[in-house]
């Protein structure tokens, strides 16, 4: 673990232990917002441009069939947010996306998971498009659970943005989970077709 990505990933795992152990605190290089239960942050690494995104509503679900979401792009070598992205959609004025984690396996019946959703602005058809990466950490009684996605905003139909719900799904397995809290981080990524 060398480089970018490994200070990102580092810097990542000090942000949590901070959100978890101090709560009320937060850095002038953190944005952190916390919505009702269960306990829900977002935080934002050190943006020298922000991504094109906002952080919506979390949601557990259990699966009565396979979804079938594809993979929100493919995780790199090296641990953390550093993956191949996958390119959002163009569309008109608005539409809705939604993917499992990436490089984990396919969403099966009978399995909890947890959606967080996000709104992504894609730009105009003349772009420029936007690559950015999510990381979800849920905290559950048994432990923490991880996804990473990495995604371009592709850019939209029409000469005007449009605005994507993107709906990001981490799976928690078969048994019935208890969400202690869930925290997010988003950055932007330096090109359109990887991360970071």
């Amino acid at each position: 673990m060398g480089g970018l990505g490994g200070l990102r990933h580092w810097l990542g795992l000090v942000l949590l232990l901070l959100l978890v152990v101090l709560p009320a605190t937060s850095s002038a290089a953190t944005t952190l917002r916390v919505a009702p239960s269960p306990h829900f942050s977002a935080v934002r690494e050190l943006p020298a441009a922000a991504p094109p995104v906002v952080v919506g509503a979390n949601l557990l679900r259990h699966f009565l069939f396979a979804p079938g979401y594809a993979a929100a792009g493919t995780q790199g070598t090296s641990p953390g947010l550093q993956g191949t992205t996958v390119v959002l959609p163009g569309c008109g004025r608005a539409c809705t996306d939604q993917y499992r984690t990436a490089s984990s396996p396919a969403i099966v019946a009978g399995h909890y998971a947890e959606r967080v959703t996000f709104t992504v602005t894609q730009p105009g058809a003349a772009g420029p498009a936007v690559g950015f990466d999510l990381e979800i950490a849920v905290h559950l009684t048994t432990g923490w659970v991880f996804g990473n996605g990495y995604f371009s905003t592709g850019v939209a139909t029409g000469a005007g943005t449009s605005t994507i719900t993107l709906r990001m799904w981490v799976d928690l397995g078969t048994a019935v989970p208890t969400v202690l809290g869930v925290v997010v981080t988003d950055n932007r990524c330096l090109v359109t077709t990887a991360c970071p």
